[in-house]
């Protein structure tokens, strides 16, 4: 009886567990079955007010068959929010500020191309020499004796000739051409010997300051060595390393300003010279700078800084490089229509620092979009934070907030 007692207990208690999970399960499905139906109710709503009065009531007059209203898609009432600039005409300017070394505009190592004994030096460091100044003596004596020795065997070679031309035709024609050869050959020896007698000494390309010497009297230089080194300091020489997207609005003849920390003065110069090609370590232009240097100020190995502001257009429509947006089919920017995004393609011209010019696609007074633009598609609401007027000195100006 007591075992029977006990195996009805343990079914009472299993079936009333089962009852209970039975009746959680009902509770929760009661509960998204009401919560769905808040949902719709909620979405109606929405569509609803989202409508004006007539357009709900029309929507309610269209309903079909069975009371059912046609399945409509809601109005998107997204907006981005973007700043704006109105376009005016402006000019592209470009502005640089960057390091230079001071150089000689002619800087010049000069040596004997077959050295030898250094005889003589003529000069010392910091002398102004003139063009074609001799400034050392190299193996000279050497030269000078090769020099007479080629001009006696001309003088022997002459003589014969003479005597054989003399006899004529008692003597054979091979003899006479032996004369004739040995002469041509006497020749060119001195010429050959005037010429090393001349490489001997070692005289000014051009105009200069002697910045080094650097052998002394009665060493023995190697064939081809430095002997001195020539500069020439007027006009100096400013060396820049620009960068590809400076480089493109740089023009020779464009005017610079020079300033060193060594001088309190400021110089003028001009770009001389832009490298066609930019180095392959540093991937940057070499721009040289000339400068006017007549009193010697400027010296070589003083570090510049150079300032060169230039305006490169004026009265044109010049924006940002920020704001284009590139596609497959183009560049364009957006342009605000009421409260719409229009994306426009346009034409690009020269391109000055950051700042592009646009040849085509845009009008004065259009508004374009300049930040923001990157999430924005054709057609899409806008919402305006903040205007402005493009551009000054290529940056946009916004109203002081008042």
């Amino acid at each position: 009886m007591r075992a029977g007692r006990a195996r009805r207990g343990r079914m009472g208690r299993k079936e009333a567990r089962r009852a209970g999970r039975w009746s959680r399960a009902l509770a929760g499905s009661l509960a998204f079955a009401g919560l769905a139906a808040l949902a719709g109710l909620g979405v109606a709503c929405s569509a609803a007010e989202g409508q004006p009065a007539g357009e709900a009531q029309g929507a309610g007059e269209a309903q079909g068959p069975g009371g059912a209203a046609p399945a409509r898609s809601a109005p998107s009432a997204q907006a981005f929010r973007v700043e704006s600039a109105r376009l005016l005409a402006s000019a592209a300017r470009i502005e640089l500020r960057l390091p230079g070394e001071v150089e000689g505009s002619r800087d010049a190592l000069l040596g004997a191309s077959l050295g030898g004994l250094v005889e003589s030096l003529e000069v010392e460091v910091g002398d102004a020499v003139e063009l074609g100044q001799r400034l050392a003596r190299v193996d000279s004596a050497l030269h000078s004796a090769r020099q007479a020795q080629a001009q006696a065997e001309l003088t022997h070679a002459e003589l014969e000739l003479r005597r054989a031309q003399r006899l004529g035709g008692s003597i054979p024609a091979a003899q006479l051409d032996r004369a004739e050869a040995r002469q041509e050959a006497a020749r060119a020896g001195l010429r050959t010997a005037r010429l090393l007698t001349g490489r001997g000494s070692v005289r000014a390309p051009f105009a200069g300051v002697v910045a080094e010497v650097r052998f002394e009297v009665g060493e023995v230089a190697p064939p081809g060595a430095p002997l001195l080194r020539l500069v020439q300091l007027d006009p100096a020489q400013v060396t820049l390393a620009v960068s590809d997207r400076d480089v493109v609005a740089l023009r020779t003849g464009m005017s610079v300003q020079v300033r060193t920390e060594a001088r309190g003065q400021l110089f003028q110069g001009a770009i001389r010279r832009i490298a066609p090609a930019a180095d392959l370590q540093t991937r940057a232009f070499s721009v040289e700078v000339e400068v006017p240097n007549p009193e010697h100020l400027l010296l070589p190995g003083m570090i510049a800084r150079v300032h060169l502001a230039q305006e490169v257009a004026a009265e044109r429509i010049v924006i940002p490089q920020h704001v284009l947006v590139t596609r497959l089919d183009g560049t364009g920017v957006f342009v605000l229509e009421e409260d719409r995004a229009r994306y426009r393609p346009v034409r690009l011209g020269s391109i000055v620092g950051r700042q592009v010019i646009v040849e085509e696609g845009l009008g004065l007074d259009d508004e374009i979009v300049i930040t923001g633009h990157r999430e924005l598609a054709d057609g899409d609401r806008v919402l305006i934070t903040r205007r402005g007027e493009c551009c000054e000195a290529g940056r946009v100006r916004f109203p002081e907030a008042g």
